[in-house]
């Protein structure tokens, strides 16, 4: 439940504080107190649209924080578990700053989060009906989960084997789509890998064959420079006509020191030396002379180098960015092309097997429409005379059904884990009006009594544990204010119940009764709460009933409500 409620800088609340009880809240005052104001507080922190307008005049920041104990609720504890925020001793504190700049921040338990990780929580948490859209029977995504939790057991059981066998419908069309997709998708790829697997094959590469192929290309280019090179270093060496060779100059200079080799063993080494530059000069004599006569400028063969590189460039850019990885890729296309044309018997396998699946799955997906278009009419006439207590006695309520698939469409993605049945609320509370969806009814009034009407029959068919209703009592007086009355503690004997009235008849119902007041200080106008009991509660309720003039009769007749209102409450619990 909503034990706590802290409010700083919003509208005309400086700070506030209200603890909640267990049962049946009451909050009451004089219009324009700042019952409204509490609401838009509530939204705000249930993660609702906030206008920055609601910050109090003068202030950068406002702050509104909701304590939520969850101690006896294993689903809630479990949902917070899961959502990675835990709880604080079976505690959940949800909190939202606004900024005048425009900033603000969102936590839970401390952490912060986004505005709708906040939204979810709030609406695990709480059920706000009224003016605003936080309305978690508005959603028509719950209505087939109320009809199904009305229905109990005679659709549980259903539902269960359509969602295990719709899980294995899903794992096989999965295994199907991503393993081996569709006969066309299948198809499609082998086309693809065949393409791939003879364009990589038709280029007949080898490891390093475009390190080679750049080598050449480069001689091939530079072919007259490297010509030139060859002839002059060779007639260099050897000499040419008219002047003596490199090497015979050089032979002649050792020659020299052969007679002086005994005198200084400096000159053995100058000996030496010429000898070993003799050798090497001669060797690269011959080098340049085998180059030059095995090398021969080709046109036609620098053509077709570069062509070689622009194919293997081309296959590179397209499969891998060396020839190791295209040829790598060229062993997996075909282990896939192979896969897949001895996949065929599997994928026979698996098609007759989803569609036994299939079958099955759309007999029992019928099955539970049938049983689910059954107890919608059971709800549905129990909402109608619930409505009829509330003063809306020409009111229509369905609950409007998705048209039902045929098989084919069905296998085409009409199942999901919950059958294939669709369906929302449709209502109209005018006579000679057409029926609209729930979330269509304007009047925030009606809404709530309609809302108040569904969670009558369906108090024990979600676990949301605290509801909040704003409105409710607009437009109505006299039996119809006491049925709703009745109604709301009915509710709150299952689950916290917040209400803002001014009705007699529902102030004196309350469990735990909060006046909204407001009043001046320092020349500006602040809003107050201040929980009720014993002579001011009387009070209040009188107030109530009759207006501002309090008299010795209003207080008795207030009495008389309190004490009918609590001598119903204790046999309603007696007789639980």
């Amino acid at each position: 439940m909503l034990t706590r409620l802290h409010i700083e800088n919003i509208a005309l609340i400086d700070r506030l504080d209200i603890d909640f009880s267990r049962g049946l809240n009451i909050l009451s005052g004089e219009t324009g107190a700042g019952k409204s104001i509490i609401i838009d507080s509530v939204n705000i922190v249930l993660g609702e649209r906030a206008d920055k307008e609601l910050i109090k005049s003068g202030e950068e920041r406002a702050l509104v924080e909701a304590v939520f104990d969850i101690s006896s609720s294993p689903k809630l504890l479990s949902f917070f578990d899961r959502s990675g925020f835990g709880t604080e001793d079976g505690h959940v504190i949800l909190s939202r700053e606004l900024s005048a700049s425009g900033k603000g921040a969102c936590r839970i338990n401390g952490r912060m989060v986004t505005v709708s990780a906040l939204k979810e929580a709030g609406d695990a948490l709480v059920d706000l009906h009224g003016q605003h859209e936080h309305q978690s029977l508005l959603n028509p995504q719950k209505h087939l989960d109320l009809i199904d939790n009305f229905a109990g057991a005679e659709t549980a059981s259903l539902r269960e084997k359509v969602s295990e066998l719709y899980r294995e419908y899903k794992s096989i069309s999965n295994k199907l789509a991503s393993r081996f997709g569709s006969e066309r998708d299948r198809e499609r790829m082998l086309d693809i890998l065949g393409f791939q697997i003879a364009e990589i094959e038709r280029a007949k590469l080898t490891p390093g064959e475009d390190e080679e192929l750049q080598k050449e290309k480069r001689l091939l280019q530079n072919g007259e420079k490297i010509s030139r090179a060859l002839s002059s270093g060779y007639d260099a060496i050897y000499g040419g006509t008219e002047s003596a060779s490199a090497l015979e100059s050089i032979k002649a200079a050792a020659s020299s020191f052969e007679g002086l080799t005994g005198i200084d063993e400096r000159f053995q080494s100058i000996k030496n030396r010429l000898d070993e530059v003799y050798f090497t000069l001669e060797d690269a004599a011959i080098e340049m002379r085998d180059f030059k006569n095995s090398f021969e400028y080709d046109a036609a063969r620098l053509e077709e180098t570069e062509s070689r590189l622009d194919e293997i460039a081309r296959l590179k850019k397209k499969y891998g960015s060396t020839i190791q990885e295209v040829l790598a890729f060229l062993k997996k296309a075909k282990a896939e092309h192979e896969d897949i044309l001895t996949s065929e018997e599997q994928v026979k396998q698996l098609e007759a097997k989803k569609q036994a699946i299939a079958g099955e799955l759309y007999g029992i997906t019928l099955e539970l429409s049938e049983k689910r278009r059954h107890f919608a009419q059971l709800f549905t006439g129990k909402v109608l005379e619930q409505l009829s207590e509330l003063g809306l006695e020409k009111s229509k309520f369905e609950a409007v059904f998705s048209e039902t698939p045929s098989f084919e469409k069905a296998c085409e993605g009409a199942f999901t884990a919950k059958g294939f049945d669709e369906v929302e609320f449709f209502i109209t509370t005018n006579v000679g009006e057409p029926v609209k969806p729930l979330s269509k009814v304007a009047s925030g009034g009606e809404m709530s009594r309609i809302m108040l009407a569904i969670k009558n029959i369906a108090a024990d068919l979600d676990d949301i544990p605290s509801m909040i209703f704003d409105e409710i009592d607009t437009g109505i007086s006299g039996r119809i204010a006491q049925v709703v009355a009745e109604k709301l503690f009915s509710i709150s004997m299952d689950r916290q119940v917040v209400c803002v009235t001014h009705l007699p008849q529902i102030a004196s119902m309350a469990d735990s009764h909060y006046l909204i007041s407001k009043y001046e200080r320092s020349g500006k106008t602040h809003t107050a709460v201040s929980p009720l009991g014993g002579a001011q509660r009387l009070g209040e309720v009188a107030r109530l009933a009759g207006g501002a003039d309090i008299s010795s009769v209003g207080i008795e007749h207030a009495g008389e409500m309190v004490g009918w209102a609590e001598n119903y409450k204790r046999k309603m619990r007696e007789n639980r």
